[in-house]
């Protein structure tokens, strides 16, 4: 996998003041830091959707747009 080395890069990006709490909560909850959770739950959403595309399987209506099949 693409992500197996060091974790060096920093992203960062905000949220609600509810997300955080829910976010520390689910942390806890998997006794992981919060940093932690995030990694994991990015990289699962990351790779999966990835996983998926590469199938062939589109989930949403909206790729159409860049299938270039608009009336126009």
């Amino acid at each position: 996998m693409a992500d197996d080395g060091k974790r060096g890069e920093l992203v960062c990006f905000k949220v609600t003041e509810r997300m955080a709490l829910d976010l520390n909560r689910l942390a806890a909850v998997d006794e992981r830091s919060l940093s932690d959770f995030m990694f994991l739950m990015t990289r699962q959403r990351l790779y999966g959707d990835v996983a998926r595309l590469s199938n062939g399987v589109r989930s949403t209506s909206s790729d159409k747009v860049d299938q270039g099949g608009g009336a126009g």
